[in-house]
């Protein structure tokens, strides 16, 4: 069995988050925003329109063209534009997918729901420290969201994948990173909720990793990020610890 302590803080100069599922919820701002986007065209009142049916269907054709992004050479909208197609296909449902993804899209990148104890979380360390964002979303819906929500103004860097061409785990991300906040691996915190994409890359790049274990998932005994916290209240416990 897998047995977890935390090590204790280092000396850190600036924590980058990751934003989906860790600062933000990615989940609930692409369900909130897709509910939108339905009763805009109001579909609910269609004939044989179920929510359920359509939001299932959607979500696993979704996930499949995302995948299909780089090798099909698809755009983020391309994407969501034929999940849509397929979903309202599968339902029976005639909509241009076209209309109801440019009407998510909007809804979308205007959508900030939080992770519990974020903006406390943010509001702290940004008297604390230098803050930064590592995310592999598409920059056009990370940039607005965080203004937003109003918290663009605490990032003293805003690293976006589709921005800089490099995708986590990709090391190359993470040293774009430490160039614009000006500061060497050791000196950082990376704080994400995923193993495959921030615990690997992190790792990879040097930097320690404070994994966000937000479903309680139980890890490997090979996986050791540096600390692990279930919430993100946390993580402001022990930064304090480490700068009384």
């Amino acid at each position: 069995m897998h047995e977890w302590r935390n090590l204790p803080m280092k000396l850190y100069k600036a924590v980058i988050f990751d934003l989906d599922n860790t600062l933000l919820n990615y989940d609930r701002c692409e369900l909130d925003s897709m509910q939108r986007a339905i009763r805009h065209h109001r579909i609910f009142e269609r004939d044989g329109f179920v929510w359920e049916a359509f939001w299932k269907t959607f979500l696993e054709r979704n996930a499949f063209y995302w995948e299909q992004r780089f090798t099909q050479k698809l755009s983020h909208l391309e994407a969501i534009e034929f999940a849509l197609r397929d979903a309202f296909e599968i339902m029976g449902t005639p909509m241009s997918a076209a209309d109801v993804t440019s009407t998510y899209w909007e809804f979308f990148c205007n959508t900030c729901h939080f992770e519990k104890g974020a903006l406390e979380t943010l509001r702290w360390a940004h008297r604390n420290y230098k803050l930064g964002i590592l995310s592999n979303g598409i920059g056009e819906a990370q940039h607005r969201r965080l203004k937003s929500g109003d918290i663009d103004h605490y990032f003293d860097a805003v690293i976006v994948s589709d921005e800089v061409g490099y995708w986590k785990p990709d090391p190359k991300i993470f040293h774009v990173a430490l160039e614009k906040l000006n500061l060497r691996h050791d000196e950082v915190l990376f704080v994400g909720d995923s193993l495959r994409d921030d615990y690997v890359g992190a790792l990879n790049s040097g930097v320690d990793f404070c994994y966000y274990n937000r479903n309680g998932q139980k890890l490997e005994d090979d996986v050791r990020p540096t600390y692990m916290i279930k919430e993100l209240s946390e993580l402001v416990v022990q930064l304090k610890s480490q700068i009384m």
